[in-house]
C-alpha cells in the first residue's frame, strides 16, 4: 500500500510538471501575435490561388460609327450606327492552370512557415521555462544554503565566545552569508527579466507573474541520431517549404517555355442602325475578330526570362542544400550538447554530490570533534553548494538542448 501511495505521488507530481509547461505552449499558441499574422498570411496566399488562375478582365466599348460631321446625325448615312464591343484577351492554353499551380505552391509554402513560426514559439517558451528553472533551483539552493551557514555562524560564535574558536571564521562565515544575499538579488533580477521575455512570446503583461516551476527529473534521451535527422529531413517545414521553392521554380520555367507561344485577343462587337431620313431601314451588324499577341522579340523578352528561370531554380537548389547542412549541422551538435549534459548528469548524481554531501558531513564531524577547521568546513559547504548550483544547471541546459532537437526534427521529445 505504501509502495502504491509513494508512485500516485510520483505520478501526480510528473502530470504537474507536464501541465505547468503544457499550459504556457497552448497559451503562446493561441495568443502569440507572429503565429497569427503567419496565420493570415496563410489565408491571404490561398485566397490568391483561384485568382491566379482566372482570365484577365473583359473590356467594354461603347462608339459612335461613321458620324457624318455636317450634321451629326444619326439617321443620315447608311453607314452611320451606333456600337457596343466585348474584348477578351485569352492566354494560350495551360499559362493559366500554370499560374495558378504557382500560386497554390506558394500557399502551401505559408502554410509550411506558419508550421515553423510554431515549432519556433514552443521552442522558446520551453527554452525560456528551463531557463527560470535553473534560475528557481538555484535561488532554492541558495536559500537552503543560507540557513545553513546561519547555522555555522552560530555554531562558530558560540566556540569563539567559550574560547574553542577564532573570530576570523566568524568573520568569514558572515561574509559568506551575505554574499548569498547578493546572489539571491542577483537570481531574482534575471528571473524578473526571462518572465518579461517570456511574457512577451505568450503576449500578455510584461509584469505577469510566473509561479515557481517545478522540479524535472532527468530522463535520458532514447532517439538514435539516424532516426532524428530522419525525421528532419522528412518533417522540417523549413526544408518542406524550400523544397516548394524549387517546384515552383520549375513550374515556372515550364511557364517560360509557355511564353513563347502567342496569347489570343478574342472581340465580337454589335452595331445598331437606325431607319433613315429616306424612309430605308437600318439593318443591324454583328462583328467578330480574332487576334494573336505574337512573340516576335522572342530572342530578347522571353529568351531572357527562361535563361533566368533556370538561373533561379539552381539558385534555390543550392540554398536548400546550404539549409539542409545547416539544419543537420544544428542537430548533431545539440545531440550531442545533450549526451554530454546527460552524461554530467548521471556523474554528479550518483558521484560527484554523494561525495560532497559525504565530505561536508565528516567535516561537520571533525569540526565539533576539533579535527576541522571552520574554514574547511566552510568550504566543503561552498563546494557541494557549487556542485547543487551545477547539477541543476545541467538539468536545465539539457532539456534546452531536447526542445532545439524537437525545434530542428519537427517531433516531441520532451514528454
Amino acid at each position: 500500500m505504501r509502495f502504491i501511495m509513494i508512485l500516485l505521488v510520483l505520478l501526480s507530481f510528473t502530470f504537474a510538471q507536464h501541465q505547468q509547461l503544457q499550459v504556457l505552449i497552448d497559451q503562446a499558441l493561441k495568443n502569440n501575435p507572429a503565429l497569427k499574422a503567419r496565420g493570415h498570411q496563410s489565408k491571404a496566399a490561398r485566397a490568391l490561388v483561384e485568382s491566379s488562375g482566372a482570365l484577365p478582365d473583359p473590356t467594354v466599348g461603347f462608339g459612335l460609327m461613321n458620324l457624318p460631321v455636317n450634321s451629326f446625325a444619326l439617321d443620315q448615312e447608311p453607314m452611320t450606327g451606333k456600337q457596343i464591343t466585348f474584348n477578351q484577351a485569352v492566354p494560350f492554353p495551360g499559362k493559366l492552370g500554370l499560374k495558378e499551380t504557382i500560386a497554390r505552391l506558394q500557399a502551401d509554402k505559408t502554410l509550411d512557415m506558419q508550421k515553423e513560426t510554431e515549432l519556433e514559439i514552443i521552442y522558446q517558451v520551453k527554452t525560456l521555462y528551463f531557463k527560470i528553472f535553473d534560475l528557481d533551483r538555484a535561488i532554492e539552493v541558495t536559500e537552503k544554503n543560507q540557513i545553513v551557514l546561519k547555522n555555522f555562524i552560530q555554531i562558530a560564535q558560540t566556540r569563539y565566545t567559550v574560547g574553542r574558536g577564532l573570530q576570523q571564521d566568524v568573520l568569514k562565515a558572515q561574509v559568506e552569508y551575505a554574499r548569498f544575499f547578493d546572489q539571491l538579488i542577483s537570481l531574482k533580477e534575471k528571473r524578473e527579466a526571462l518572465t518579461t521575455q517570456l511574457n512577451a512570446v505568450l503576449n500578455q503583461p510584461p509584469n505577469q507573474n510566473l509561479a515557481k516551476t517545478f522540479i524535472w527529473e532527468f530522463k535520458p534521451l532514447t532517439v538514435e541520431l539516424d532516426t532524428l535527422q530522419f525525421w528532419l529531413l522528412k518533417e522540417n517545414p523549413i526544408l518542406l517549404a524550400w523544397q516548394k521553392s524549387i517546384a515552383q521554380s520549375n513550374v515556372k520555367i515550364h511557364l517560360a517555355k509557355k511564353n513563347f507561344l502567342p496569347d489570343f485577343n478574342v472581340t465580337v462587337a454589335y452595331t445598331q442602325r437606325d431607319v433613315l431620313q429616306s424612309g430605308m431601314g437600318g439593318i443591324d451588324y454583328f462583328s467578330a475578330m480574332i487576334g494573336l499577341k505574337i512573340p516576335l522579340y522572342f530572342w530578347k523578352k522571353q529568351k531572357n526570362e527562361l535563361q533566368a528561370s533556370r538561373f533561379q531554380k539552381e539558385q534555390t537548389s543550392q540554398q536548400l542544400i546550404d539549409v539542409k547542412n545547416q539544419l543537420l549541422s544544428a542537430l548533431q551538435d545539440a545531440y550531442q550538447r545533450a549526451n554530454k549534459k546527460a552524461e554530467l548528469i548521471e556523474l554528479y548524481k550518483s558521484t560527484i554530490i554523494p561525495q560532497g554531501s559525504q565530505a561536508l558531513n565528516s567535516a561537520i564531524a571533525g569540526y565539533q570533534n576539533d579535527k576541522v577547521d571552520f574554514l574547511t568546513l566552510l568550504n566543503n559547504l561552498m563546494v557541494l553548494f557549487k556542485y547543487e548550483r551545477l547539477f541543476y544547471s545541467l538539468i536545465s541546459e539539457y532539456y534546452q538542448q531536447l526542445a532545439k532537437i524537437e525545434y530542428l526534427s519537427g517531433k516531441q521529445i520532451i514528454k
